[in-house]
């Protein structure tokens, strides 16, 4: 997840694209498949709308498509298309994608974690949690709890659109000392710089604005109150949660053991997207930076599947290693988004479900995930393809991946 390839406050219309189109689709399927499965056609069945699903998006214009749907009985999952368009490798279940901000709630659980062991809590300023840069911050920004960056009502600088992106970029043109070169050392100094950029209109620990600075600055957080690195943190309370058979189903950054199968994000306009090659290495190094706890992690659909079951139970009153302070919050969530999710009801196919729903984009890739509030259904969508920032219509992943995501829940039942 980088600046210029996420959720951002210029897309909050994409962003919202699920809900959006949602509304807008003339759909009456029933929603939640609640029922017991117990006929093998019925079985095969949803297996075969995932499968049709996800190669009607490719048709549509996606390089491909992952799709998984699950309700408290049975759960199907489907792949179809390319792992780099023009290149023969299909997709398979077992690839790694980029999920971008869809990830933002792996960082909330985190941070809810250290809550339960007693060594954060969610009223926690700014200034008492970092101490080291609370006489350089702006005043409005010295009270913003843990909580309310976590919820995006920090007030902070977006970096996550080319516009933010470009302010930054001039500032460290401006410099003429020697730049930070280590990774902790420029987070640092990103972090004392968005502290001191009012947002106007905005204020802070108060109004929504959603910010990768946010989840930034609770990167750091988490690290100065564990001891322990953002990384060392994720692989301890993360990763262990998901239990899958011959390795973890998510990571911090794209794993690299041997034989890894690696699918290559794109981007364009329908009909006109190009492999993503990546930033500058001058400019990757500062992206690094603002993306690790707000978006940096990659999965594997079966991996991310088990997130969404772990969900799936600990909404339905089941006990699971989800941190207590985590699911309390959201089984009451208050306002329209709360520890990385977005949450509200969901119309037509959806039947006005509440659900928590979240988007993602991220150097070429795309993905949605949407969770019923009372654990009966989840559903995850993946592509390697992301629309164009500037073209005529930005939002047609979305809005395909929106699709695929509304045949699911009409079909399942």
């Amino acid at each position: 997840m980088t600046p210029t390839h996420s959720d951002a406050p210029a897309r909050l219309n994409r962003r919202q694209l699920l809900a959006l189109a949602i509304s807008s689709a003339a759909l009456t399927a029933c929603g939640g498949g609640t029922s017991e499965i117990k006929d093998a056609a019925n079985l095969a069945r949803r297996k075969n709308l995932l499968e049709q699903t996800a190669s009607k998006a490719v048709a549509a214009g996606l390089v491909s498509a992952s799709l998984h749907y699950a309700d408290r009985q049975s759960s199907a999952t489907a792949t179809a298309g390319l792992r780099q368009q023009g290149a023969p490798a299909a997709m398979a279940i077992g690839d790694w994608l980029q999920i971008g901000s869809v990830s933002k709630a792996m960082t909330a659980c985190m941070a809810a974690k250290l809550i339960d062991r007693g060594q954060l809590s969610w009223t926690l300023s700014l200034a008492d949690a970092l101490p080291d840069l609370a006489a350089g911050m702006l005043p409005a920004f010295r009270s913003v709890t843990v909580e309310q960056l976590l919820a995006h009502r920090g007030g902070l600088i977006a970096m996550n659109n080319e516009a933010d992106t470009g302010l930054f970029l001039e500032f460290l043109a401006a410099q003429t000392e020697p730049l930070p070169e280590t990774f902790a050392g420029r987070r640092r100094f990103a972090a004392a710089w968005a502290l001191q950029q009012a947002q106007p209109g905005v204020t802070p620990g108060q109004d929504f604005l959603y910010s990768n600075v946010d989840y930034m600055l609770v990167g750091m957080i988490l690290e100065a109150r564990s001891g322990k690195s953002f990384t060392a943190l994720f692989d301890e309370l993360i990763v262990p949660l998901l239990g899958m058979p011959g390795g973890p189903g998510v990571s911090l950054g794209l794993p690299t053991r041997a034989g890894l199968a690696v699918q290559r994000g794109h981007v364009g306009t329908l009909g006109a997207v190009q492999v993503f090659d990546g930033y500058p290495p001058g400019l990757q190094v500062w992206l690094d930076v603002l993306s690790q706890a707000a978006g940096g992690v990659f999965a594997t659909v079966t991996g991310y599947a088990k997130w969404q079951q772990l969900h799936q139970q600990a909404l339905s009153g089941e006990p699971t290693p989800l941190p207590a302070a985590y699911v309390q919050r959201l089984r009451t969530a208050v306002g329209d988004y709360v520890l990385g999710w977005e949450v509200g009801p969901l119309p037509d196919a959806f039947k006005q479900k509440v659900c928590l729903y979240h988007g993602g984009e991220a150097d070429g890739f795309t993905a949605y995930s949407v969770i019923a509030l009372d654990g009966q259904f989840a559903i995850s969508a993946f592509t390697n393809t992301e629309g164009q920032e500037g073209s005529q219509d930005p939002g047609w992943v979305v809005k395909l991946l929106t699709k695929a995501i509304l045949d699911l829940q009409a079909g399942w039942a």
